[in-house]
């Protein structure tokens, strides 16, 4: 048929235009699909002229369709060129496959994810931000970096195992060291391997009621090292959720040298008590670095103070006022000239508050660096010595008066006397002379009365 006979022919006419309606309604369709898509989309021919460009395109890459349908992708996009697009688009194009990448697009400061494929002569492109999820991930690993360094990096023991089958699931090297066992060797153990075959039981039981999920625990166990040597820990543990799994972080601090320190300090005090009860008086321990001043039994019975353990502050409130600060000067005065020894008296007050008289010797202990750390003394009540030598001084001080007095005011009265019974022996005959030396006589002997009296009264204690 010619194209004259078509044009008269009206059935020619009839289906074409059919045809062309059926084709705008399809290329509709498709454009509805296209545009209702989430992800954005476009087209290109095999010239890499843009053919579509839907809204989401549009909005993602802030490019309206009509400054870029029917250009070049690399002119409008040449910042594309040295990065991903450019060389996974043209794999796909090249070797008609199907290509999926993610990329960073510095203009728009954006992470896109891609999906492209062939389709007849051209490419078809979807993709979509992934920057939200992108900065999450990075968040996290971010976050799982932080927890390897706090991890491996810590100085304290750390392991997670598994809640259900107790399996350890990762350890830091601070346990690998601690505790002898490789990294290998740890993950094919469960915490059961490093707990004392008696102790299970009661490991089992305290799995059962204290540690749960969701609440953090702390327990005092024993654990065994890969050498057999057990060790004493506090075990402290919360739950967390490893790979996906139910776990326990647990973090283990050693305190078997604390503990053993302890037992040791327990045996020295029981024998430092012993030496105590043997003697009545009161020891004390001073630790120069801390303050702390323990006391044995005698600070109860001497002084009558209730409590074994006080300060140094303490022990510097209950000496005498008056007696302190010289106290304090001879012990500085034998610190900085690196002297051990202290000898010392002064008033120290009783739980009633009245003062006793003591005599302290005490024993100065110096570090390595010549620093003092420890001072070791005992403490004498002495009051009734000094009571008693402040007797004999007082009695000394009464004797020496009496002295005084015999040899100045006995001797006066006395040598009148003695004087006047000379003349009486003389004037024996002389009676007027007698009568007048008689009153001299009985006034002279009335004095020397006076002074014995005197002498008495000074010989008397008071």
């Amino acid at each position: 048929m010619t194209d004259h006979q078509n044009q008269r022919n009206p059935e020619f006419f009839s289906e074409t235009a059919d045809f062309e309606y059926q084709l705008s309604q399809y290329q509709k369709r498709i454009s509805n699909i296209l545009e209702s898509f989430t992800d954005a989309f476009f087209e290109v021919d095999e010239e890499w002229r843009v053919t579509y460009w839907n809204k989401e395109a549009e909005r993602l890459m802030l490019m309206p369709r009509s400054k870029v349908i029917g250009r070049n992708l690399w002119d409008v996009y040449a910042d594309a060129v040295p990065l991903k697009f450019f060389t996974e688009y043209h794999k796909a194009v090249n070797r008609n496959i199907a290509v999926r990448f993610e990329e960073y697009f510095p203009p728009r400061g954006i992470w896109v994810e891609v999906a492209a494929f062939p389709s007849g002569s051209g490419l078809s492109v979807y993709f979509k931000d992934i920057t939200a999820s992108k900065k999450a991930l990075e968040t996290l690993q971010d976050e799982r970096r932080k927890y390897r360094e706090l991890f491996n990096l810590s100085p304290v023991p750390q392991w997670v195992y598994d809640f259900d089958s107790l399996q350890f699931l990762d350890v830091n090297e601070a346990a690998i060291s601690h505790y002898g066992y490789t990294r290998d060797e740890f993950l094919a153990m469960t915490i059961k391997d490093i707990r004392l075959k008696s102790d299970i039981p009661a490991l089992e039981e305290m799995l059962c009621t204290k540690v749960t999920v969701g609440c953090f625990s702390k327990n005092s166990v024993k654990h065994q090292k890969k050498n057999g040597e057990v060790i004493s820990v506090n075990v402290e543990g919360n739950t967390v959720h490893f790979e996906g799994r139910n776990a326990r972080l647990v973090m283990v601090i050693d305190r078997t040298a604390e503990i053993q320190a302890r037992q040791a300090q327990e045996v020295s005090l029981k024998r430092f008590d012993i030496v105590s009860k043997a003697t009545s008086d009161a020891i004390w321990d001073l630790d120069m670095v801390t303050g702390e001043m323990l006391w044995n039994q005698g600070i109860r019975g001497i002084f009558g103070h209730e409590k074994t353990s006080y300060t140094k502050q303490w022990w510097q409130e209950h000496v005498h006022p008056e007696d302190l600060d010289k106290i304090l000067w001879k012990t500085n005065s034998l610190i900085e000239d690196h002297k051990t020894r202290l000898n010392a008296e002064y008033r120290f007050r009783c739980a009633d508050g009245s003062y006793r008289f003591v005599l302290d010797r005490a024993f100065i202990i110096f570090n390595g660096d010549g620093l003092p750390v420890r001072m070791i003394g005992s403490m004498q009540d002495v009051t009734e010595r000094v009571s008693d030598l402040h007797a004999i001084k007082d009695q000394n001080g009464r004797l020496q008066e009496i002295s005084w007095i015999q040899s100045h005011k006995v001797r006066s009265p006395l040598a009148k006397i003695l004087g006047l019974v000379s003349l009486m022996a003389v004037s024996k005959t002389d009676l007027p002379a007698l009568n007048e030396l008689i009153p001299m006589l009985t006034s002279s002997a009335k004095e020397l009365d006076e002074v014995l009296k005197e002498i008495v009264k000074k010989t008397e204690r008071k």
